[in-house]
This record gives C-alpha cells, sequence and structure tokens, in this order.
C-alpha cells in the first residue's frame, strides 16, 4: 500500500479536499446571496414573496435537472473538466444575474446559475470519494457537502449582507461570480485526480452501466426519503429571516444573522455526522433519524417564543446537514458504484431532492400569503416526516460477502440465479460494468474471468 503525494493515502487528498471544498463554498454563495437581496430586488422589480421564492426555486430547477447530465458528462469528458465547467457556468452566471435589469432577466440567470451548480456539486462528491473512499469517505462528504456548503450559505445570508449594503445588490451578485471564477482558477491549478485511476480521465460511455445504477434501489429510496427536509431547510435558510422580522418582530440585523446561524450550525452538525457514521454500518439511522428531529422542530416553531427560536433554527440547520453528511454515502457505501458512476448516482439522488427543493419554496410562498407563516411552518414539518419515513425502506451497508459473491461477485449471482433479478439487474458491487471492467476488478480470479467473458458472449 502506497502513500505517495498522488496516493489516495497520502497527504494529497486532503490537500484535493479544500479545493472541492472551496468550490462549494463558492457554490453556495452564488446560491444564497440573492435571500440577501430580496428587500431590494422587490422594491426594485416590484415583486412580492411569492416571486421571490420563485427565485429559490428556479435555481433548484436548473440545479435539478443538471445533476445526472453532469454526472454523465463526467464520465464522459473526465472529472477535472467537468469541475472547471461547472464552475464556470455559475460564475457568469452570478455575475450575469447581477447585471440584470428585469425580473424576468434574473429569474433566468438564477436557473442558469443552478446549472452550472449541479454540475459541480455532484461531480464534487465523486471527486471526494474518489480521494476518500478507502477511508473517512463519510467524514469527507460531511466536510464538503455539509461543513463547506454551511459556510458558503452562511457567508453569503450574513457577511454578503454587508457587501449589499455597501454597494448594492446588484454589485454584490457580480462580485460572487467573479468570486467563483477565481476558485475556477484555483481548481484548474490545483486539482487532479488520484493515481492509479485513470478512468476519472474520461471513459467510454456504457449505456449498460449506466442503467444499472439509476436502477438502483436505494438510490431512489434515500433520494426520495430526504424530498420533504431538503426543501425545508433551503425554505428555512431563505425566508425565515423574513418570518421573523415580518411575525415575531425582530431587527433586520438579528433575522439575517438567525438565517445564517441555520447555515452555520450545519458545519459541526456535518463533521460530527460524517464522523459518527462512518464508524456505523446502521447509515439508515444517520439519515432518517435527523430528518425526523428537523420535522419536529419545525413544527415547535409557531408554538414557541420568540427567544427560543434561535435554537429552533440552529438545530434545524444542525440535523439537516448531520444526515446529509451519511445521506451523500449512499451511493459509495450502501450500493457500491464505481468510481466513475458515483457522479451519475448521486446526481440521480440529488435530482430527486431538488423536486422538493423546487416545489416546497413555491407551496410555501404562496401558501403564507393566504393563510399564515404558523401554517407553512406546520406544513413543512408535516411534509418532512412523512418523507422521511420512506427511508426506513433503504438498507445499510451490506455485510461482509460470501465467499462465492466475494470471488463472483454479487451482478453474476444474479444472472446465474433468476430469483436474484436476473442479468438486466446486475449489481454495482461488483464493478461489472462490462467484460473488461470484471477483467480489470479480479485479474488473478479465473473463475471470475470465464464468467466475464460468458458475459460478452
Amino acid at each position: 500500500m502506497t502513500s505517495g503525494p498522488g496516493s489516495v493515502h497520502g497527504p494529497a487528498r486532503w490537500g484535493m479536499l479544500a479545493v472541492i471544498s472551496l468550490g462549494i463554498m463558492a457554490l453556495t454563495l452564488n446560491w444564497f446571496d440573492v435571500a440577501t437581496a430580496f428587500p431590494p430586488i422587490g422594491a426594485e422589480f416590484k415583486v412580492g414573496l411569492g416571486s421571490l421564492s420563485l427565485l429559490i426555486s428556479l435555481y433548484i430547477v436548473g440545479y435539478g435537472l443538471t445533476h445526472i447530465p453532469g454526472g454523465m458528462l463526467a464520465t464522459a469528458i473526465g472529472m477535472k473538466k467537468t469541475l472547471v465547467a461547472g464552475l464556470l457556468v455559475q460564475g457568469l452566471a452570478g455575475i450575469m444575474s447581477g447585471l440584470s435589469s428585469s425580473y424576468t432577466e434574473l429569474a433566468f440567470f438564477r436557473a442558469v446559475s443552478g446549472i452550472g451548480g449541479s454540475v459541480f456539486v455532484a461531480v464534487g462528491t465523486a471527486a471526494a470519494v474518489a480521494w476518500f473512499r478507502e477511508k473517512d469517505v463519510t467524514l469527507a462528504l460531511g466536510i464538503t457537502g455539509g461543513a463547506a456548503f454551511s459556510a458558503g450559505a452562511a457567508f453569503a445570508l450574513y457577511v454578503w449582507l454587508y457587501v449589499q449594503r455597501a454597494t448594492s445588490w446588484h454589485t454584490s451578485l457580480i462580485l460572487a461570480g467573479v468570486f467563483e471564477l477565481l476558485v475556477m482558477l484555483v481548481t484548474i491549478v490545483a486539482f487532479r485526480i488520484p493515481a492509479g485511476h485513470q478512468s476519472l480521465g474520461g471513459v467510454r460511455f456504457d449505456r449498460i452501466a449506466l442503467r444499472a445504477v439509476l436502477a438502483s434501489r436505494d438510490l431512489w429510496i434515500y433520494g426520495i426519503a430526504i424530498f420533504g427536509g431538503y426543501g425545508a431547510y433551503f425554505t428555512a435558510t431563505q425566508l425565515f429571516s423574513e418570518y421573523v422580522t415580518a411575525d415575531r418582530h425582530f431587527d433586520p440585523s438579528a433575522g439575517g444573522l438567525l438565517a445564517a446561524l441555520i447555515a452555520i450550525a450545519g458545519i459541526p452538525g456535518s463533521l460530527l455526522g460524517g464522523y459518527c457514521a462512518d464508524r456505523s454500518r446502521n447509515l439508515r439511522l444517520f439519515v432518517v433519524g435527523p430528518l425526523v428531529v428537523v420535522a419536529a422542530l419545525l413544527a415547535l416553531i409557531p408554538v414557541v417564543p420568540a427567544d427560543a427560536l434561535w435554537a429552533l433554527g440552529i438545530g434545524i440547520g444542525f440535523f439537516l446537514i448531520f444526515g446529509f453528511a451519511a445521506w451523500l454515502a449512499v451511493p459509495a457505501r450502501v450500493c457500491d458504484i464505481d468510481h466513475e458512476y458515483i457522479g451519475t448516482a448521486t446526481g440521480l439522488m440529488l435530482t430527486l431532492a431538488a423536486i422538493g427543493g423546487f416545489f416546497i419554496p413555491i407551496a410555501f410562498g404562496h401558501l403564507v400569503p393566504h393563510t399564515s407563516f404558523d401554517t407553512g411552518w406546520i406544513l413543512l414539518a408535516i411534509v418532512s416526516f412523512a418523507f422521511a419515513l420512506l427511508g426506513l425502506a433503504g438498507q445499510n451497508p451490506a455485510e461482509t460477502a460470501s465467499p462465492r459473491e466475494a470471488l463472483l461477485g454479487e451482478g453474476f449471482l444474479r444472472r446465474t440465479d433468476p430469483g436474484k433479478g436476473g442479468r438486466a439487474q446486475q449489481s454495482q458491487r461488483s464493478g461489472c460494468h462490462d467484460r473488461e471492467s470484471c477483467i480489470r476488478n479480479e485479474p488473478n480470479q479465473e473463475p471470475a474471468q470465464r464468467e466475464c467473458r460468458e458475459w460478452g458472449e
């Protein structure tokens, strides 16, 4: 086992994680910075809460629709090129958002910004898995998808508010876009794929492997389970400050700080969640449990005194991201997807989650003006709880395989045993997407090679 500069066991993996995390922070800055600008945007373009909440959903539209294509693009042209492309698209869209002279223009570029962010986040997750799969993978995903994500969101929701006040909302969005382009240059210079993983530089597209990934039962179950909590989190982080200032009479600066604390709470949440989940085989508990807690906290918002809202907001941010680290590890730990297809698998889960991120803020934004904020929070709690329960049907990481499964792989057993799903449903655990990859994965196992030859016949 080597630990050279390009090895997944060497110190370089932490440097690569820092590059990925910097990209995630730039992504979330350009995602959430528009929320601090809602009041001046509404005043300039003469739009209300419904239209402003639509800006959140339009970002999620672009973000949700291109997760899977982004993963497929990374498989075809390589991980690094795809990461750079995602940063480029979102950075330019951020600049154009700031240059928008109408609500329609702004709405369009928010959707484009989501496309760039979508491509980067799915492939960034795959990059973290590639460097950390053999050790600390859930912790690494907690750092990128949790801590870095939360830090960028908090920076956008609080620090960027002062940038906006010192300049204008137009200038603040432009500066965020420029920052992401600078991060793109850092990625070009510093990022590389692990030694011995040349397939991450781009491989021939394999439709059989893609179908097997997209048909994975647990990807669908866990992707749907977070539907409610995902949408509720983005609704809370971007509209909670408006609620506490309008209904609970907080000072606007205190409202902005509270929204930022919701995001900041995800930093320790992600680190603790990733660390603990790495040391447990009950990954399902680390996904479903926090979602149930988030639902309970949302239900308490209308009934607690104003001072208690600080604890509830921080708790929502902490527990949602605590479980998100384990959720991101499902493709690698539960489904055991090969490196070059992790981006597509993660993209599928994020796409399912993004459906909630799209519809829930819209529903909240249209429900509240006709009822009340309190009704909206109760709706979020019910939806989050109901979908979280679906996660109980998901599996945990597999136990040690039997000798025959270890030799031939579950995919071959399914092919030879009709009761295990037939030829078309080979498991990703074997990594056998085609004959060549089977032989590569089992170079010294003659029986496995024989099965591979039969596969190709």
